[in-house]
């Protein structure tokens, strides 16, 4: 099937690719089985005829093998069609517009939580539909490759980011790997998705969503170079297993961020961003927000971000609105507001189906957080042995699930997003989050089996390359990267 055939005065309320086929969509399945099977067997008997494999001559023969292939054609529609409903068996369509063709897909559901009761308040507003759609039809473009040559850097110095694109553009020369904008920060600085191998196993990693944290873009960079340098002369055991693996990177979730912590606020190009306008108030040694003053790392669409339960006070360190206090931090006024966000989750969307493992790099203590206490058993086991296992490299402590909170104000993490993604949660357009049955003891199930770790590397904040190199070879980053691309965990 080319298209999906089009559906008139209706719209699909979940999104997905553009070859999809919709359950209860009251597509006339037979009709369009037929027209395939009419189409491609006219087309194959075209192709075999011109080379021979059809004897023309012999019609007995001819007929023969024309049921044999009409049979096995048939057979091949009807699994390629079962598979389609399969994928999307759970879609909903409701009178509206016209069909739309989106880039991803994901289940939008009509429907909320039962048990609302537990929740005291709702502080911050849900995701419109809107948005989410338009996550999800997400356009990336591509850095077009040049010539590939060795890529030159090892933490020399600290790099302002338009040096940092042009390594990751140097990384997309590589053969074995894609560099792509996903997206643009609210300073228009553009936001970098990377794929590297071509393995149908993702490891998903990103770093730097919080503004001070610039050693995770930098030690993830250095990976990302190594990985293509040693591809690329020809390193066996990384050709070897970047057959099986993908990694999927986003190096700086929060490019403006960055800048603001390593060059100053000055560098900010739209003076009328509320950072550059509270400069004069705001401590930038230990800034975490964007340039909009959000905390993106509480602005996904999470199940619980911005709400706390009845059994809780709101935490302390909670913001209902923009603040200059360096010890509270402010989750925007909607999940999803800000466009980094919208970047990071299309990519996110993309690639959490076929993801092995995910880390998200902060810069904080040397521990690993492993665990969400709303999700399942399985998931969490999981979580804490790939926290035991980056731990045997790095020797960070491990924390489980008594080190996480769960509706007190505190959620909508880029960990909390992935979490619920692998649990099976879907979009709900009643509440603007991802979404299941229940808030408590809800009924999630561990869909797609990947373990889910914040690692906070470094002692502290810091911007002295010095420090990041030593993290990257003296305390065993580089080689449980390097081990896991072979899949050791």
């Amino acid at each position: 099937v080319d298209t999906p055939l089009p559906i008139p005065n209706r719209e699909v309320k979940h999104f997905y690719g553009e070859d999809s086929l919709c359950e209860n969509s009251k597509l006339p399945i037979f009709f369009v089985l037929k027209i395939c099977y009419n189409r491609f067997f006219s087309f194959s008997t075209i192709i075999l005829h011109k080379y021979g494999k059809i004897n023309m001559v012999n019609s007995m023969a001819r007929r023969k093998k024309r049921s044999k292939f009409k049979l096995f054609v048939l057979i091949i529609l009807v699994s390629l069609i079962g598979y389609y409903y399969y994928r999307v068996k759970n879609i909903e369509v409701i009178d509206g517009g016209d069909m739309e063709d989106t880039s991803l897909f994901f289940n939008i559901v009509n429907n909320r939580e039962s048990d609302i009761d537990v929740v005291s308040e709702y502080f911050m507003n849900g995701m419109d539909e809107s948005d989410f759609k338009s996550v999800l039809a997400t356009k990336y473009t591509l850095v077009e490759p040049k010539k590939y040559s060795y890529i030159n850097y090892d933490f020399e110095e600290i790099m302002d980011y338009s040096d940092l694109e042009k390594l990751y553009s140097e990384i997309g020369n590589s053969t074995i790997a894609e560099t792509n904008i996903i997206g643009s920060s609210v300073d228009g600085r553009n936001i970098y998705g990377i794929t590297i191998g071509s393995g149908d196993k993702v490891i998903f990693l990103d770093a730097n969503i919080h503004a001070a944290e610039v050693s995770t873009t930098l030690v993830l960079t250095k990976f990302l170079v190594d990985i293509v340098n040693e591809y690329e002369i020809g390193n066996e055991e990384v050709k070897e297993a970047l057959k099986g693996v993908k990694i999927a990177a986003i190096p700086c979730i929060n490019p403006d961020g960055y800048e603001i912590y390593n060059f100053g606020v000055e560098s900010l190009r739209n003076k009328d961003l509320w950072v550059y306008q509270k400069k004069d108030k705001i401590d930038f040694s230990v800034i975490k927000s964007n340039a909009n003053g959000v905390d993106l790392n509480r602005n996904f669409p999470t199940q619980n971000v911005g709400l706390y339960y009845k059994e809780y006070s709101l935490i302390k360190n909670t913001s209902k609105e923009k603040t200059t206090n360096s010890k509270k931090y402010f989750n925007g006024y909607s999940a999803g507001s800000e466009p980094e966000i919208k970047a990071a989750m299309s990519f996110m969307i993309k690639h959490y189906r076929d993801t092995y493992a995910y880390i998200n790099f902060h810069s904080q203590g040397r521990v690993l957080y492993a665990g969400k206490p709303n999700l399942t058993k399985k998931f969490n086991t999981m979580s804490n042995k790939f926290g035991k296992f980056i731990s045997s490299y790095t020797g960070y402590r491990v924390h489980g699930l008594s080190s996480e909170e769960v509706g007190q104000g505190n959620d909508g993490s880029a960990t909390d997003f992935m979490a619920e993604l692998a649990n099976g949660f879907v979009f709900s357009s009643k509440t603007g989050r991802l979404s299941t049955n229940k808030y408590k003891e809800n009924n999630c199930t561990f869909d797609y089996r990947y373990p889910v770790v914040t690692m906070e590397i470094t002692r502290t904040w810091t911007s002295d390359p010095a420090v990041f190199k030593d993290e990257y070879y003296n305390y065993g980053i580089k080689n449980m990267l390097f081990d896991l691309i072979q899949k050791k965990f």
